[in-house]
């Protein structure tokens, strides 16, 4: 077994000065996608760690952020720029599939400047113990950073009992404190807009955009569907108002010069009303661009595909996954091949360029049902098209069905320990990496 390093602890501090840094990213083993996909699919900002930033630039604090990934800045490069900055904290966002590779930053830039480390990402709330075996993480926060960040800032500077904040983790002597998850944001259009000001926007684009400059943006959170390979499913929808999502398109527009925006929104297209007021404010407001969505396939209309080409919609990402009908069912996909089918003609019909996403190794998948795919993707017609392998990750029902399979907790004790980083199985199917 790989120990976890052992590091000095850090003396509490109050904190003015935080530094958020995002490192950048290579193809691992059970990456959930392929590597060529990886390796050519753009570059991205996180938006995610934006937001966090926003927050905390909002509440007063002196911020740095440094998109390595997209500078491409070595280590360090990326240590000698934080220590330019003199932070009394450091900020990451980390994941589950991708936790060795943060780790890796975190801990050399907590050992260069002895400052306290701070992680946050859906992965905190599902193994916190786990990742705080690894004695370079001083904090760490779960739910969202509107409601969590501000008391837990303010604690730190007053000197007050973290352990009456909710949804922090903390280093209490020995022992790791897991507090009380926090509620979600009640009102989204209350968050303050990515902190882009202190992006490289020039330097994001996807294997298919465009235009200069491009961004992604995301107008709701949550998803009222239940897909067995998603973490997010059935958690409440919270949509953003029409009026706020042009706003945030709009200063994205004239301040940072976008011109492409890809709607990050697992489904943007669940409230039919919401999509054609979207529509409707670009349209009034004027705005110039060229945009993208996800959806599901049974989730578009003729009337919404009207809608989204008069606003400058150029490509609907559709989530098809499979052409077996059991498998759509057992994957929580519903949707009949013959909808499909109208939709992708509908959306052809009204000039917007399709891409479909697919994924290999379901639970039911056979060399039979591969082809039925395959060939299916192929007669949609489609513009692009997109196969990924299934992976079950943490928190998602397809991996509670592996559990279920007899398989021990792989994730878990990947966090635990490195050495055991295996290809992982995947349940109700003969089918191997």
């Amino acid at each position: 077994m790989t120990t976890p390093q052992r590091a000095q602890p850090l003396p509490r501090r109050a904190v003015r000065r935080i530094s958020f840094v995002y490192p950048p990213y290579g193809v691992v083993k059970n990456e959930p996608g392929i590597r060529a996909v990886k390796e050519n699919y753009g570059v991205f900002p996180s938006l995610s760690l934006a937001y966090v930033a926003a927050v905390a630039e909002r509440e007063g604090y002196q911020i740095q952020f440094i998109d390595a990934n997209a500078l491409e800045l070595s280590l360090e490069e990326t240590i000698r720029r934080v220590k330019a900055f003199q932070p009394d904290l450091l900020a990451f966002t980390i994941t589950t599939y991708l936790f060795y590779q943060t780790l890796a930053w975190v801990r050399a830039l907590r050992e260069a400047l002895q400052v306290p480390t701070l992680l946050g990402g859906v992965h905190m709330g599902i193994y916190p113990e786990e990742t705080f075996s690894h004695h370079s993480i001083d904090y760490g926060c779960t739910g969202e950073a509107e409601v969590v960040l501000p008391p837990f800032l303010r604690t730190l500077n007053e000197g007050g009992d973290l352990g009456r904040v909710k949804g922090v983790i903390w280093r209490d002597g020995d022992r790791v404190a897991v507090n009380e998850c926090a509620a979600p944001l009640d009102d989204v259009n209350l968050a303050p807009f990515p902190a882009r000001h202190l992006l490289p926007n020039d330097r994001y684009f996807s294997f298919i955009s465009q235009f200069r400059n491009f961004t992604p943006m995301i107008t709701s959170r949550g998803c009222p569907f239940h897909c067995i390979f998603c973490e997010q499913g059935g958690m409440k929808f919270r949509p953003r108002t029409p009026a706020n999502v042009a706003d945030e398109i709009e200063e994205c527009y004239h301040v940072y010069k976008a011109r492409e925006f890809d709607f990050f929104d697992s489904s943007f297209t669940v409230d039919k009303r919401r999509v054609i007021g979207i529509c409707e404010e670009i349209r009034r407001r004027n705005i110039k661009i060229c945009w993208a969505i996800r959806s599901r396939v049974d989730l578009v209309d003729e009337e919404m595909l009207i809608a989204l080409k008069g606003a400058g919609c150029k490509r609907i990402y559709y989530g098809i996954e499979s052409a077996d009908p059991q498998i759509l069912l057992t994957l929580r996909k519903e949707t009949k091949l013959e909808r499909i089918t109208e939709v992708i003609g509908l959306t052809r019909k009204h000039k917007i360029d399709t891409f479909g996403y697919f994924m290999i190794g379901s639970p039911g998948e056979t060399a039979e049902t591969i082809q039925k795919t395959t060939r299916f993707a192929i007669d949609l017609k489609l513009d692009f098209a997109q196969f990924s392998k299934v992976t079950p990750m943490p928190a998602t029902e397809l991996y509670r069905m592996l559990i279920a399979d007899g398989r021990k907790d792989y994730w878990r004790e990947y966090i635990l320990d490195e050495a055991k980083d295996i290809f992982l199985p995947r349940p109700n199917t003969s089918l191997t990496e």
